[in-house]
């Protein structure tokens, strides 16, 4: 199995050691980059060559994250009590006794129960837990100042470019490196998500097509066929492109038979988004549905309740669904994912008291949690939910008779007509 692993070349060396003695099954693909904000510009090489990306820690991870895009199964090398321990010996050795440390990337749970579980006492230390919003930069100068001070007489980092600068000044400065343990069990994570994504990518998946509408604006029949044939055209392309077998079932049904890696990658979910908008460019609308499972029946079973919602679209598009979540429109910007079947005791109870299902509430809350809103009028939550307004008004007002909503002011409309409600959920 073949690993990236992105980090300094201290951390890296150290890892590749540990590897070589516990890790034979896998092979090591290293990408050194000293300065933790370099760590992105490795990605996309190491994701081209790699199942999965270890990174040396967790600063590493973060600014890769944070400018770069991850599509790989991931973990990074974590500090614990045992590599901090290993630090506050070397520091006995080296004659630093007093105490008076400062100390980045450990939490403070960490130095608890370094405190605790070893009876270790510090005399003074200034914590620095890791913050996404802090770069490199700023722990070395808030290392240096501590120490011209007299607040410290040692500093313990766990980056690699704060390590090496503080080295180069000549100040006492210890490297916080991860303990064997850490990294092979690390590495067990590692492996664990790999193959368990290889195995999900593995399993069934069908999509199912239905054509709608080839008609509109067409001059007679003999054009609505053309168009017919050009749609099948394309779509036999997108299943040669997905490596699944395309059947049509008749009335402008077809059925595709997929493996899921395939059809859930980045670059053939694209190729079905420009699908539709081929489509409706050319008055060519349809609805998809995908649906996963452990067997033909069940991933058939999910397409169908899939296509069933994309088929409430007007302009076409399609969900997916995975046993009891559905996610969809895939690619619209009013995108959610929520719940076909919710158990939860509570939840049921409430839907019940406002008269709509248990999954239409469940989808509310998935658009509440995704727009960060709580107070709608009727045309903002239709045009979130897909629906006409009037609809919307009628799901309002189960709100309000229900003691989950309340009016929270009116919005008055530039032109002529009714003042809106705003509603906020109470929910």
């Amino acid at each position: 199995m073949k690993i990236g692993c992105i980090g300094p070349s201290d951390s890296i060396k150290l890892v590749k050691e540990v590897v070589a003695r516990c890790c034979p099954e896998v092979e090591l693909v290293t990408h050194v980059r000293e300065k933790v904000e370099d760590s992105w510009q490795a990605l996309d090489e190491c994701q081209k060559l790699t199942s999965g990306i270890l990174f040396t820690g967790i600063g590493v991870q973060e600014a890769a994250k944070a400018r770069g895009s991850l599509t790989h199964p991931y973990e990074h090398i974590p500090r614990g009590g045992y590599s901090l321990l290993r630090v506050l010996s070397e520091m006995h050795r080296n004659g630093i006794k007093s105490g008076k440390v400062s100390i980045d990337v450990v939490s403070e749970d960490i130095l608890v129960e370094v405190v605790n579980e070893f009876g270790v006492e510090f005399e003074n230390i200034h914590s620095m837990p890791f913050a996404i919003h802090h770069g490199e930069q700023d722990y070395f100068d808030r290392h240096v100042e501590l120490f011209e001070k007299g607040e410290t007489d040692a500093i313990v980092t766990g980056f690699g470019y704060v390590y090496s600068e503080l080295k180069k000044r000549g100040l006492p400065v210890f490297r916080l490196y991860a303990s064997t343990l850490q990294i092979r069990d690390t590495i067990g994570r590692l492996v664990e998500k790999i193959n368990a994504r290889s195995l999900k990518s593995a399993g069934i998946a069908i999509q199912l097509v239905k054509l709608r509408s080839i008609t509109r604006n067409s001059i007679n029949q003999y054009e609505a066929m053309k168009n017919g044939g050009i749609f099948y055209l394309e779509l036999l392309e997108y299943a040669r492109g997905i490596q699944g077998s395309l059947f049509n079932f008749g009335t402008e049904e077809y059925v595709i038979f997929a493996t899921r890696g395939l059809i859930e990658s980045e670059v053939h979910t694209k190729h079905f988004k420009r699908m539709l908008t081929w489509g409706r460019e050319r008055n060519i609308i349809f609805s998809s549905g995908i649906g996963f499972g452990a067997t033909a029946f069940e991933a058939e079973k999910s397409a169908r309740k899939a296509l069933e919602n994309a088929m409430q679209l007007p302009d076409g598009g399609y969900y997916i669904v995975e046993g009891r979540n559905i996610r969809g429109p895939i690619g619209e910007s009013d995108e959610l994912e929520y719940s076909t079947h919710v158990v939860d005791s509570r939840f049921l109870e409430m839907s019940g008291e406002i008269g709509i299902s248990p999954s239409y509430l469940d989808r509310i809350k998935a658009l509440m949690a995704k727009t960060g809103k709580d107070t709608f009028d009727s045309a903002d939550l239709a045009s979130c939910l897909g629906i006409g307004e009037r609809s919307a008004r009628r799901v309002l007002k189960k709100f309000l008779d229900s003691g989950y909503a309340e009016i929270n002011g009116t919005e008055v409309a530039k032109q002529v007509g009714r003042p809106k409600k705003m509603v906020r959920l109470l929910i």
